[in-house]
């Protein structure tokens, strides 16, 4: 039988110690997140192994040991290797160890429990998978698209077992909080192990996101129950605001707002993305309008533009007049020309002004960025690349995040849409422009004509 065990590579250079990390015995495999150093104390590790358990629900246990050969070890370390078996007891025990002054690796697994069946093998084989523990900690496993029946067997089975592994270090941050450099009685090595990646001005954000939630949301409930009240749902009221785009789009965003200011922690990673993709959203649709305003009030550019208008003013009326010219004539076809140009000119304009608002409000902006700079986050996948391979030795493999396409990214995290989008298409302009219906907008098919 094959054995798989997950290795992060930033314990390649580790001192010698314990693995720490989960079995998974379905997929048969060991994911190792951590290496205790030596010395330690094992009541004082099997302690904080508990308190890993009770914080992240995860099955974490001392799975072997690591033997890191930078010099000839002494005949005590061997023997207390050895040893340490006894101690923390799990089945099956395992024992990594790198050779001094060399890339060569060896790897043994060995069972207290006499196998049950006597064709059982003695010695199970080992596959080493290396894999970046930060990637790993920080991206999202998304299941693969639809395939064909053949193959949607052996592709559920994969996403499992890669599930295991991404939930497994995803779940085990507690582990990860401490690092070497820590005064705790327990010195660890993890993707942390260089010192614990901080930032000053993301704790603030931290701990100031509640408040500022929590003063939003008071806001924004008080907005909607002033939105609510029966003055605006009165005759003259309510038939403006259900004709107007901009009503819609700000009762749309509101509850966009109410949304990202929610107090209530989100369920899962998708819903978190799409509280980002919200919050972009929000904040480019406010950036846009600010430039906007911002350019229209200087240089007197409000002046310059009404002073352009007038002559389209002007050109309007002449055309009202000259409609109203034609329409006493007989001549229809000049008067169906004219119209059909302040039609299509209008509907294309408006088009395109709906097309531009529905494309902010849905595209997810987040997503979209984390995917262009950080790839690793949303991910599809995994490959294997092959390192170097030695006959009697384990096979060595590096695993590897396939990012997640655009066009699956766009599909997956699609805002939905606030109803702004273009109500004719290029077909149905064809089709009213046909029957008249465009130059005409009262009237319709069915109705019978003298």
């Amino acid at each position: 039988m094959v054995l798989k065990a997950f290795f992060p590579t930033c314990c390649t250079s580790a001192d010698s110690g314990l693995l720490v990390g989960r079995w998974v015995p379905e997929q048969n495999s060991a994911v190792v997140l951590a290496v205790v150093h030596f010395p330690f104390i094992p009541i004082q590790v099997k302690e904080l192994l508990a308190q890993v358990q009770q914080a992240s629900r995860v099955g974490v246990a001392v799975l072997g040991t690591w033997c890191h050969r930078r010099q000839e070890p002494e005949e005590s370390l061997g023997h207390f290797l050895e040893g340490l078996g006894a101690i923390f007891s799990h089945e099956p025990w395992l024992q990594l160890c790198r050779e001094r002054g060399s890339k060569l690796w060896s790897c043994k697994v060995t069972h207290r429990q006499v196998p049950t069946s006597p064709d059982a093998p003695g010695e199970d084989q080992v596959m080493l998978i290396f894999y970046d523990q930060r990637k790993v900690l920080l991206s999202q496993l998304h299941p693969p698209t639809a395939l064909p029946d053949h193959q949607a067997g052996d592709a559920t089975a994969s996403t499992r077992g890669l599930a295991a592994v991404f939930d497994t270090v995803a779940r085990s941050e507690a582990l990860f909080r401490s690092d070497r450099f820590d005064e705790g009685l327990v010195r660890l090595s993890h993707w942390q192990s260089e010192g614990v990646e901080a930032s000053i001005i993301v704790e603030l954000a931290k701990q100031a996101s509640g408040p500022v939630c929590l003063l939003f949301a008071y806001l924004l409930s008080l907005i909607s129950a002033a939105s609510a009240c029966r003055v605006f749902k009165l005759w003259p009221l309510s038939f403006i605001c259900s004709k107007l785009s901009t009503c819609e789009q700000l009762r749309h965003r509101l509850e966009q707002l109410t949304f990202i200011f929610s107090t209530q922690k989100a369920e899962n990673a998708s819903q978190l993305m799409r509280k980002a993709n919200m919050l972009v959203s929000v904040l480019l649709d406010v950036a846009l309008g600010l430039t906007l305003l911002s350019w229209l009030h200087g240089k007197d550019r409000i002046g310059q533009l009404a002073d352009a208008l007038v002559p389209v003013a002007d050109l309007f009326i002449g055309t009202l007049l000259f409609t109203i010219l034609v329409f006493l004539l007989p001549t229809t076809a000049l008067y169906y020309l004219v119209f059909t140009l302040l039609r299509l000119l209008v509907v294309t304009v408006q088009g395109l002004i709906h097309l531009l608002v529905d494309l902010t409000n849905s595209l997810p902006l987040y997503a979209l960025g984390l995917r262009l700079c950080r790839p690793y986050r949303l991910s599809a996948g995994v490959k294997f690349q092959v390192l170097e391979h030695e006959a009697g030795r384990p096979l060595r493999l590096l695993m590897q995040i396939n990012p997640l396409p655009y066009n699956r990214v766009v599909h997956t995290y699609r805002l939905p849409s606030c109803g702004c989008h273009p109500k004719h298409s290029w077909g149905s302009l064809c089709r009213k422009l046909f029957f008249g219906e465009l130059i005409y907008p009262w009237r319709q098919r069915g109705e019978k004509q003298d």
